[in-house]
């Protein structure tokens, strides 16, 4: 009987794509920190940040746009306002530098701004923001990459998807979140719909002639939600990471002609301690997170759910009940291991 799902362990999976990038040049702790952004899409159901990421993160690897052994570089430290030159790191490991260093500013000057310039894929911005929001932190995290969007009126690739997160603590996960792209669907949405054989929904991508499609393998260009709202707001994520950095993607790529697979990202954290009592604030999100989920349903609706509430209480049973990756997934990451000679561990 064919297999439709494998299951394994957080601390399994996270151990094991940590020794796959190990494998690959990286150390331990960045190894860890790939697989902890990595695991933690999946655990909340995010698999297309997941680690269906790890064979493209490996080709950038080959290609030398991911650099196994870089390490950030501060070259701004002002107060509040710290930059750091990724040099090429990968992604999660870039942003768990300047989390850490956003954290600290904050609490000395009660707000602190990291830059990251250089970087590869980062993974799912709400790891990061969730992780300040836990820490008592108001974050807001937004990132720039190469244009896989169309700005709107165009019809060819012009601005990247800028994914954003904002997240305060509170609420009855303990963390209220929205971890969101401005494109209609996620580059990695379409590339798991290409995988899988899955049709897109209407409107969220065109083909090469600039018309819209359903068709994944037609697809290439996406589409932004809110047309102008959506491209607009990505216009301006490139400006306030990208540009801010010194590291231009969009006019580099599309006024240049240059490839790549650069990322650049700027995080913002409020200390709340500052500002008031982070508990009286978080009482606030509570009563006011009340008021939302029993406000009345529209017709057909169903229940009135947070931003990340549902990933919140899928992560909870997976940590509990295992981490499901699909078989073709699951087939990559072994044939990976086999070939850099990494132990697979047990599945369910």
């Amino acid at each position: 009987m064919k297999r439709t799902i494998f299951l394994l362990s957080e601390p399994d999976l996270r151990d094991f794509v940590a020794r796959l990038f190990m494998a690959r040049g990286m150390s331990r702790e960045a190894g860890d920190a790939v697989a902890r952004v990595l695991v933690w899409a999946d655990l909340r159901g995010g698999d297309t940040h997941g680690v269906s990421r790890i064979g493209h993160y490996f080709g950038m690897i080959d290609k030398g746009a991911m650099k196994p052994a870089a390490e950030p570089r501060l070259r701004v430290d002002f107060g509040a306002l710290a930059a750091f030159d990724a040099e090429g790191a990968a992604g999660p490991v870039a942003m768990l530098v300047a989390l850490a260093e956003a954290q600290a500013r904050a609490r000395a000057h009660g707000i602190g701004l990291a830059l990251v310039g250089g970087a590869t894929h980062a993974g799912a911005m709400g790891c990061y923001a969730e992780a300040a929001a836990h820490n008592g932190f108001a974050a807001i995290v937004i990132a720039a990459g190469p244009p896989l969007m169309a700005y709107n009126g165009a019809r060819v690739a012009s601005v990247s998807t800028a994914p954003l997160a904002i997240a305060v603590p509170g609420g009855p996960e303990g963390v209220i979140m929205l971890d969101m792209a401005s494109s209609r669907i996620s580059n990695g949405t379409l590339k798991n719909a290409r995988r899988d054989g899955k049709t897109l929904p209407e409107g969220a991508a065109l083909d090469a002639t600039g018309r819209e499609t359903i068709d994944p393998a037609q697809a290439e260009v996406l589409l932004p939600v809110g047309g102008p709202k959506g491209s607009g707001f990505a216009l301006m994520v490139e400006c306030l990471t990208s540009l801010l950095a010194g590291a231009p993607i969009l006019s580099r790529m599309l006024g240049e002609g240059k490839k790549g697979h650069g990322q650049n990202a700027t995080m913002i954290l409020i200390d709340i301690a500052r500002l008031r009592a982070t508990q009286d604030f978080t009482v606030d999100v509570d009563m006011l997170a009340g008021i939302v989920k029993t406000l009345p349903l529209a017709e057909g609706a169903q229940p009135i759910r947070l931003p990340g509430e549902r990933g919140a209480g899928l992560a909870r049973q997976r940590a509990r009940d295992g981490v499901p990756v699909s078989p073709k997934v699951w087939a990559e990451l072994v044939e990976l291991a086999r070939i850099h000679h990494v132990t697979v561990p047990a599945t369910a």
